[in-house]
């Protein structure tokens, strides 16, 4: 392997069927150590502590802390031109938390969701975190859909040299320091309502379908904008039977997915489909090897997912799909860096014979031990 390479030319060295050596890849999206956010460069930190995108420059620290070869992941801010159609947003204090109220106006009638957020340290004594209870969905009722499907045409109309300036910002930060992607959930319906979404299917279904089409045609049209931005890859988030059933993917999913994925080629990008829950059915009915994403995560086994083995599932993938995964989470976050040298070898020996990446089951979780994120480094680069 080329030692000058830089690490954006590596990562799409690999995709180009080059050998480029190892590499190792968590899914990290902000800082993440059992440690203070600390700027490891000696140029100055783009996007300091309290800048509306800090969010970057604790990827980017990260991977230079920690070593590995960096996927950054940031959202492309695609405002709508006519400010009349953005949420108008109240803040009321509650005992706990805060009410937020979210309106937009519609010839239909308004808009509204309104959530509480209040503090709860319930799922790690060493994190604080933010719980939200939904008191009022964005699509609750027929009329929502109506308004939904009026909100969505018009958000075709946006600010587009805005949303190309913002993702530039990013993309030069990061450099050749890796490739940036995007935030790119398969396109089903806007404002989803995932806990009724199934019962509004029944109910309303002209509603649901139209509301369907105009969010595949915003998601479509984006792409364009998001390529110009500077970005290289679509993070393209789709669930596996964990809630969505295969008949609904071939249906909702399926075509509208092979015409995203074609345009971003055309358009010199890659994928990384990440789906890290109960994908064996997925695998079974060929979704993954019809539709070959560049990178496919993760390759999760229970208690996290529903495969058999990671073995098992990279022997029914195409050879060409690149795979990446799959320590364990609470390995990397509890276990001794002799324990996480372990599992790096065992997924190092289930993917034998394949390019694959040494990653995660999921996103890194807040305060892993930094001597674990060195030894799974470590050990994964060793040949």
């Amino acid at each position: 392997m080329p030692c000058d390479l830089s690490m954006r030319e590596k990562w799409l060295g690999l995709l180009n069927g080059e050998d480029v050596g190892p590499l190792v890849s968590p899914l990290c999206d902000s800082w993440r150590l059992d440690e203070p956010y600390r700027w490891p460069y000696e140029e100055p930190d783009p996007f300091p502590p309290g800048h509306p995108q800090h969010v970057i420059s604790q990827q980017i620290a990260m991977a230079g802390v920690c070593g590995w070869d960096a996927m950054f992941l940031a959202d492309v801010v695609v405002l709508p031109k006519d400010p009349a159609i953005r949420p108008e947003t109240k803040s009321t204090p509650i005992p706990g938390g805060t009410r937020v109220e979210s309106c937009i106006h519609t010839p239909y009638g308004d808009l509204v969701s309104v959530e509480e957020q209040g503090a709860s340290d319930s799922v790690s004594p060493a994190s604080l975190v933010f719980a939200t209870r939904v008191i009022k969905p964005w699509l609750a009722e027929e009329e929502d859909y109506r308004k939904a499907i009026w909100l969505t045409e018009r958000q075709m109309d946006y600010d587009e040299a805005a949303a190309i300036a913002s993702g530039r910002e990013i993309r030069d930060a990061i450099g050749e320091r890796g490739v940036l992607g995007v935030y790119y959930h398969a396109p089903t319906v806007n404002m989803l309502n995932r806990e009724e979404m199934f019962y509004h299917m029944m109910d309303w279904p002209q509603l649901f379908d139209e509301l369907h089409e105009a969010t595949f045609k915003l998601a479509y049209r984006q792409l364009d904008t998001i390529r110009e931005a500077g970005f290289d890859y679509l993070f393209y988030l789709a669930s596996g039977t964990e809630w969505i059933s295969p008949d609904f993917f071939r249906k909702y999913n399926l075509e509208e997915t092979r015409m995203i994925f074609a345009r971003w080629r055309e358009l010199g990008g890659f994928i990384l489909w990440h789906s890290c829950g109960h994908v064996k059915r997925f695998v079974e009915e060929g979704f993954y090897n019809a539709l070959k994403p560049e990178i496919f995560e993760t390759l999760s086994v229970p208690p996290v997912g529903n495969l058999p083995s990671m073995r098992w599932a990279r022997e029914r993938l195409d050879p060409d799909i690149v795979t990446k995964g799959n320590i364990p989470l609470d390995i990397l976050l509890q276990g001794t860096a002799e324990e996480v040298r372990t599992e790096v070898q065992r997924v190092k020996e289930e993917a034998r014979g394949y390019r694959h990446v040494v990653g995660l089951s999921d996103n890194l979780l807040e305060n892993t031990p930094l001597q674990n994120c060195l030894a799974f480094v470590e050990e994964s680069r060793l040949t």
